[in-house]
């Protein structure tokens, strides 16, 4: 369900670029934008440290503090804020920068009116929130899977793409840590893996479950390995054998 206020922290030190978007966010009734303005990049830290808020939006250039620095400084001050950052008619590519340094995106001044602001900021906004999301069940899977000692894997059987999980790298020790490894090479790293290598294959014409066992090459310690397969992926997880 959308929430219907709110909290947005403007930094904007230019009087009348910081009216135009309160007046922008003033029109808004679905959500209402409730906005605290700040002039200084000091001012907006202060500010972050005694409220929460749910969207940041930011100039480049303030008093005391200059360019992709500014989105920097918020960021890795008050880590896991949305923000967007506003940049002049020349600065797009600075722009695109901010977005890599983790911003969710930028808009250019005067290439906006209320319409544009306020669908940028919810699109943006949804987003964020989506992938904050699957962040928290990604932890929450890690968690279940460390409490259970077991790990995760997937494979995509149309692509060879494999899914793995860090905890599936320790129970297999794997010497190669790298998680975008191939699934053959992936395979050669283990004993014998011809038995998973067959069924991976076989999944491809008919729907398979079951379990097998697969040793480690490093000290032939064995684990467990659980399957299943549906459509075009073969996934399951695997635990270390019970001595």
């Amino acid at each position: 369900m959308a929430q219907n206020e709110l909290k947005v922290l403007l930094l904007e030190d230019n009087p009348g670029d910081a009216f135009l978007i309160k007046f922008y966010l003033d029109e808004s009734t679905s959500p209402k934008f409730n906005v605290t303005h700040a002039e200084t990049l000091k001012a907006a830290l202060n500010m972050l440290a005694e409220n929460k808020f749910d969207i940041i939006i930011s100039d480049m250039n303030v008093p005391d503090s200059f360019g992709v620095d500014t989105i920097k400084s918020i960021l890795s001050d008050y880590p896991g804020n949305m923000l967007i950052v506003l940049t002049g008619l020349t600065d797009e590519e600075v722009g695109l920068e901010t977005v890599r340094f983790g911003a969710q995106d930028f808009l250019v001044k005067g290439k906006f009116d209320g319409k544009v602001l306020i669908s940028s900021l919810m699109f943006a906004f949804e987003r964020f929130k989506l992938n904050r999301q699957i962040a928290e069940e990604n932890t929450r899977l890690d968690i279940i899977q460390r409490l259970a000692k077991v790990g995760f894997y997937e494979v995509d059987t149309l692509t060879g793409k494999l899914f793995i999980t860090d905890l599936t790298l320790s129970i297999t020790q794997a010497e190669n840590t790298d998680k975008s490894l191939s699934l053959q090479d992936r395979c050669a790293l283990l004993e014998d893996s011809k038995e998973l290598l067959a069924l991976i294959e076989k999944s491809k014409t008919e729907p398979l479950s079951g379990e097998i066992i697969i040793k480690r090459k490093s000290d032939g310690k064995a684990f467990q390995l659980t399957y299943e397969s549906k459509g075009n992926k073969f996934y399951g997880i695997m635990k270390i054998c019970a001595v």
